[in-house]
């Protein structure tokens, strides 16, 4: 009898929590059943390559095998969440529970960035804001012209003095809205994108010594649309 997929399912393994941060896109593959067959091109490999990678995976229970469909044999998750025990993968691991992420986010957002910059056409792309307790930091706008290209980096980030409880408000609110993006029927169109929080206590660059005030960064390549100039930054005064 197959097993069927679990909603949620423990990690209690090192050698699966290393395979889930390893091998996470070529597993989302399978959130149905599909032969290795079907999903090599779509992941770069060849289609035995392919079959040899699910096939660990299943030794390490984090796919299913299926019985064989029209010939094929089908691999499917063994669960839709998996829950890693943060003594598997400790920071200092190379493959550590969040170290792993943030160099893949930082190694793709960096290739982003320089694609970007290749393409951009004049202007700035970077902005820096400053204030304090009388006098707030400027609102600072997106370009002022169309972007140069469909897809253009963004990065916006801000460093301010925060409560504990404002800052677990702040940090949940802006994960809602990637929550509600989990959340919307997923499409065929468009090209995959990654958006990303990132909040933690300390001023970037800095090892420590006394905030005085307020800083807000931009880069972005997005541009900004018909209008938004006017109603994000008050217009700059008559010469």
């Amino acid at each position: 009898m197959t097993a069927a997929q679990q909603t949620q399912l423990r990690i209690t393994d090192s050698a699966q929590a290393r395979a889930l941060r390893q091998q996470h896109h070529f597993l989302a593959r399978f959130l149905a059943p599909h032969s290795p067959s079907d999903i090599a091109a779509s992941v770069g490999m060849a289609a035995n390559l392919a079959h040899h990678h699910a096939r660990k995976l299943a030794a390490l229970g984090l796919l299913i095998r299926l019985e064989r469909q029209a010939g094929k044999v089908a691999y499917q998750l063994a669960a839709r969440e998996f829950l890693i025990a943060s003594s598997l993968l400790p920071p200092e691991d190379a493959q550590g529970n969040g170290t792993r992420d943030m160099q893949e986010l930082s190694a793709a957002f960096l290739h982003a960035y320089e694609r970007s910059w290749s393409v951009m056409q004049g202007d700035v792309d970077g902005t820096f804001g400053f204030g304090d307790h009388l006098t707030p930091a400027p609102p600072i706008s997106l370009l002022n012209k169309p972007a140069d290209e469909p897809y253009p980096t963004y990065l916006d980030a801000l460093t301010l003095r925060l409560t504990p409880e404002r800052y677990g408000r702040l940090a949940h609110a802006l994960s809602n809205l990637i929550a509600d993006a989990a959340a919307e029927p997923i499409s065929n169109e468009g090209q995959p994108c990654t958006l990303a929080v990132l909040a933690f206590e300390g001023v970037p660059g800095e090892s420590g010594g006394e905030m005085k005030g307020l800083s807000r960064r931009l880069n972005s390549f997005l541009g900004a649309e018909v209008g938004e100039r006017t109603t994000r930054r008050d217009p700059a005064p008559a010469p």
